[in-house]
């Protein structure tokens, strides 16, 4: 290992394998969320949603929504893993990304759960004007577009969440290591 060897000791040598399973598991969220954006811009939108008064999602909004935060997840953990190996990650840039990502994908999970698992943006009153998977053709209770699966979605779902619970892991392991490059800066 290159100089990060003297920031990340003890258990914190394996913070390079939390950001290769970042990576492996956001890869695997942007397979299926490519599957999924796949079939949303395919689904054509019903006529009840063509009389809102609300603007119809273009497909560069579709796919944003789909793919934002596995795309720059996958870059983000290359990027550190670059730095980890060849130059020098430091635990508070790591800590703020950690944080950065964290509030992401929170804010993608729970777009996610609300507009693709749960009812709510559908027919039951509470219109959020964030969900557009109630306006597909045959999209109905679930929000779900026709020619999309529900294995698709929840595996996505699961796997935003698991990339979310790694982020905290991530940030826990930098703030560690913030910790203990602070006590050995004291102790000099």
């Amino acid at each position: 290992m290159a100089a990060s060897s003297t920031l990340w000791t003890g258990r914190l040598r394996y913070t390079p394998l939390l950001n290769i399973l970042i990576f492996l598991f956001a890869v695997a969220c942007f397979g299926l969320a490519a599957s999924y954006a796949n079939a949303v811009i395919n689904t054509p939108m019903s006529e009840d949603a063509i009389r809102y008064e609300r603007p119809r999602p273009t497909n560069g909004m579709k796919i944003a929504y789909a793919l934002f935060m596995p795309f720059f997840t996958i870059l983000q953990s290359l990027f550190d893993l670059v730095l980890h190996f060849c130059f020098s990650l430091h635990p508070i840039y790591a800590l703020v990304i950690s944080v950065i990502y964290f509030t992401g994908w929170l804010t993608q999970w729970a777009m996610w759960m609300n507009c693709e698992i749960s009812a709510i943006g559908t027919d039951n009153g509470h219109d959020l004007n964030v969900c557009f998977q109630a306006d597909l053709e045959g999209a109905g209770y679930s929000t779900l577009p026709s020619k999309s699966s529900f294995e698709v979605v929840d595996a996505r779902v699961g796997l935003g969440f698991i990339v979310f619970a790694l982020y905290i892991a991530y940030g826990v392991m930098a703030a560690l290591a913030v910790a203990r490059k602070r006590k050995a800066a004291k102790g000099r």
